[in-house]
């Protein structure tokens, strides 16, 4: 496959936070894409490892195009909210047609921006296209496939943030929807989610496995232990808050269901 020149411009966002030992496989994966119409924005949220340094070093060696920003600014606040102000601060400085996000212990497939953006300019009613993960530990890989099945009774759930991609003008609107500063537990990509499925319903699952996405213990969601863990069923509790507040808005349906009966039974149960 020839390197693929022509196209709509592509922006890929990396967010970083003291995530030094990936940051350079993450990056070089953007930087080896087939796909050459795209721009690179690192944003780095104050790390204190050597993170900034390391990818300032990196890019200054190798005499490589891409833009860093560094928060110098941010707040002691919970890193839910502070991975969206990221992505929103990133957002005010992309010029491309479509957004590709990326969590720095993460990267992408060689032709994974090509196959996206195929996709998306076959398609114009598509507004939010998501790939497959692959999951990588550290001896093995493991295809995760996701497909979506509408339920009023549950949440949707879709592949991690750094599966998400979306088109620009249509995600600075949502971004402005869904980011109030609530529900702390509430990661960026559930958010996303939700509104585009539930709401927008433009969206496309990929079926190809084009992120490989990292399983570190020190990860954000590392204390939400499956049925085990008080964090997991705050969360659970505060996902349906959610998932309810962005229906009511828009004049949906709310959900009703017995798992939000015995979700909040037991977050009563375990705040005694």
């Amino acid at each position: 496959m020839k390197n693929i020149h022509n196209g709509p411009l592509a922006t890929i966002i990396i967010t970083n936070y003291n995530k030094s030992n990936f940051i350079l496989e993450s990056v070089k994966s953007c930087l080896k894409q087939d796909y050459k119409n795209k721009e690179i924005i690192f944003f780095d949220d104050k790390s204190n490892d050597n993170s900034l340094n390391k990818i300032k070093n990196f890019k200054i060696k190798n005499k490589y195009n891409f833009r860093i920003i560094s928060n110098s600014n941010k707040k002691k606040d919970f890193a839910t909210f502070n991975h969206i102000t990221a992505v929103k601060k990133s957002l005010t400085k992309a010029q491309g047609k479509y957004i590709f996000l990326l969590d720095s212990d993460d990267y992408f497939h060689q032709n994974k921006i090509r196959k996206i953006i195929k996709t998306f300019e076959k398609n114009k009613t598509y507004k939010y296209i998501l790939d497959q993960p692959i999951l990588k530990f550290k001896k093995k890989l493991i295809k995760k496939k996701f497909q979506y099945k509408l339920s009023k009774n549950k949440w949707p759930k879709f592949p991690p943030t750094s599966c998400m991609c979306f088109e620009k003008k249509t995600f600075k609107d949502v971004l402005k929807k869904i980011s109030f500063k609530k529900f702390p537990n509430l990661a960026i990509d559930f958010r996303l989610a939700v509104f585009y499925s539930l709401v927008l319903k433009k969206f496309y699952i990929h079926k190809s496995h084009l992120t490989y996405y990292r399983q570190v213990e020190e990860s954000m969601d590392s204390k939400y232990i499956k049925y085990r863990s008080k964090e997991w069923w705050k969360r659970r509790k505060e996902a349906f808050e959610f998932l309810n507040l962005i229906l009511k808005k828009n004049k949906l349906p709310i959900n009703k269901s017995l798992d939000l009966f015995v979700t909040k039974l037991l977050n009563k149960i375990l705040s005694i």
